[in-house]
């Protein structure tokens, strides 16, 4: 009969859109960027500033929790709620004129669906993947040492609950002397617990170091020539390994063989796209931080700042796929090219 289903083919519709959803989680000490990144995140896949081939196309679009919790009642009771400025738009707000952190008590959530437009031959989604991001107050996940624990044990419960139901796993860390971070050991013992949670879900884990245009403030207009080259940055994943052997921890995940442990860099302020410099005033009175006004007052992307790499980490626990700023253990043990200085 036409316009019939066959019996039991909306249940196989539902688990191939169940399928479809991921929930990643970030991790990391207060300040390090986490949601900061996830302001970026539309704008570095809009410009095209990630590590990934252009071929693939990808689109990123912020949406409602309804959307992806599939049109569940309680979610569009829950948006009923929630004022007209989605959590999105007041963490985009926030963050461009500089907001408070994420608060300890309780995990944000943002929504988003990550859609491929490639064509048939290079597509490798069947279908758009709506991402739950969850970020984590970091005096909840990695707390200074010797200062109190300002979240409540259900707090800590909550963040237990959804760290190990999480689909990925993103560690945001910054590029910092960790030798003199009060957080590192809370985040090593944090990492350890996790390796031996035997009932973690997680099958991708992405240790994310953030401020990664911090590093080539004395190289002016070469600053971006330097940062997009691969092998500078496994050079200072190497070195940033070297100073976090508590990161080793992390093995013990790698160990089944569903799991996979990548490592990159990021910088949500990105680079100046006139002289290809750092962007280190982001809060410079009249601008913006991620676009810049034309004179009819509309926004315009990719004018003045450059988000750069800000979406490699969330694309790689999404997808899977390992960009050109994407590194495994075996990539960073091998032997480094000669890096031509000019």
């Amino acid at each position: 009969m036409t316009g019939a289903s066959e019996p039991g083919s909306s249940e196989r519709e539902a688990r191939r859109a169940a399928s479809q959803r991921v929930t990643i989680t970030l991790v990391g000490p207060r300040g390090a960027g986490k949601s900061t990144m996830i302001a970026a995140l539309p704008d570095c896949v809009a410009q095209g500033a990630h590590g990934y081939p252009p071929e693939l196309r990808l689109t990123l679009q912020p949406i409602g929790r309804g959307e992806f919790e599939g049109g569940h009642a309680a979610a569009s009771k829950y948006e009923l709620l929630e004022s007209f400025v989605s959590p999105y738009e007041r963490l985009r707000e926030a963050v461009d004129s500089g907001g408070e952190p994420t608060s300890p008590e309780t995990p944000q959530e943002y929504f988003f669906r990550l859609t491929q437009n490639a064509e048939p031959a290079q597509a490798s989604l069947d279908a758009p993947r709506l991402l739950e991001i969850v970020d984590v107050g970091g005096d909840l996940a990695a707390p200074d040492e010797g200062q109190p624990q300002a979240a409540s044990v259900a707090s800590r419960v909550q963040f237990a609950t959804k760290l190990l139901a999480s689909d990925a796993i993103v560690f945001v860390l910054p590029l910092v002397r960790l030798e003199e971070s009060r957080w590192a050991s809370s985040m090593a013992r944090l990492i350890e617990r996790l390796a031996l949670a035997p009932d973690r879900r997680a099958k991708r884990i992405v240790v994310a170091w953030s401020f990664y245009e911090r590093l080539f403030v004395n190289l002016g207009p070469s600053a971006f020539t330097y940062a997009c080259d691969p092998q500078v940055a496994a050079h200072v994943l190497r070195r940033a390994l070297a100073q976090a052997p508590w990161l080793d921890a992390l093995r013990e995940l790698e160990r089944r063989p569903d799991v996979a442990l990548r490592f990159c860099v990021f910088s949500s302020y990105g680079f100046t796209k006139g002289f290809q410099n750092p962007n280190l005033d982001p809060q410079q009175t009249g601008e913006r931080r991620f676009s810049r006004r034309d004179a009819q007052g509309r926004p315009s992307l990719a004018e003045f700042w450059r988000p750069f790499l800000a979406a490699d980490p969330i694309l790689n626990a999404a997808l899977g796929l390992d960009g050109a700023f994407c590194f495994s253990y075996e990539r960073l043990a091998e032997a480094p090219r000669a890096l031509a200085v000019e």
